[in-house]
Parts: C-alpha cells; sequence; structure tokens
C-alpha cells in the first residue's frame, strides 16, 4: 500500500475480526489456523478482547468477560450486539496487515 492505515480503521477492522471470532470459536466453528495470534493485533483494545475471547471457557464466559472491559473507543454493548455473519475475512485481514506491519511495507498514522 502507498498510504498509511489510520488507528481507527485498524481498530475497526480488529473489532469486526473479533467479533467473528467471539461467534465462532467457543463452538467449534472456527479451526485454530484462521485465529491470528495475539500479537497480530495492533491496538491495546484488540488484545484485551483477545485475551477475553480466548482464556474464557466458552462463549458465555467470553461475553461476561468482554462486558467488564472498559476499553477506549470501544462501545462494548454494540459489540456484543453486533452479527458476525459478514465478518469472516477480517481475520485474514488482520494477520495480513499485521505481516505487512512487520515486514514495513505498510504504516499505521499514529495521532
Amino acid at each position: 500500500m502507498d498510504r498509511a492505515l489510520k488507528e481507527v480503521d485498524v481498530l475497526r477492522h480488529e473489532l469486526k475480526a473479533l467479533r467473528y471470532i467471539l461467534e465462532n470459536l467457543h463452538g467449534g466453528g472456527l479451526a485454530a489456523a484462521v485465529v491470528p495470534a495475539r500479537e497480530d493485533f495492533q491496538s491495546a483494545q484488540g488484545r484485551e478482547l483477545y485475551d477475553a475471547i480466548v482464556n474464557a471457557k466458552d462463549k458465555a464466559a467470553a461475553q461476561q468477560a468482554i462486558a467488564e472491559l472498559d476499553l477506549e473507543g470501544v462501545d462494548l454493548q454494540s459489540f456484543l450486539r453486533l452479527r458476525a455473519d459478514h465478518y469472516y475475512t477480517y481475520p485474514a485481514l488482520v494477520k495480513e496487515r499485521a505481516a505487512a506491519i512487520r515486514s514495513g511495507a505498510l504504516k499505521v498514522e499514529t495521532t
């Protein structure tokens, strides 16, 4: 890419990936290879949500852990209400962007 990503766009895409992961991880509907690594999430909010989801014993426990978080710039009630059906491409996008950022091929604008 020839232009930098905005932090807000990175967060928005991470939230979509995480919503899809929340919906599908604990029910066995998501292969482990599809789930990005924690370090692939560029935002602190994304990493906290990731921890709440993957460390929970099931979806209900993950939802409870998420509801107890206080994350800047994230409406957690909306996050928990969203449908994730159309977000299946976002986990791969998070992985691809993380690799591009690590290689220097992609930059994130800091504000």
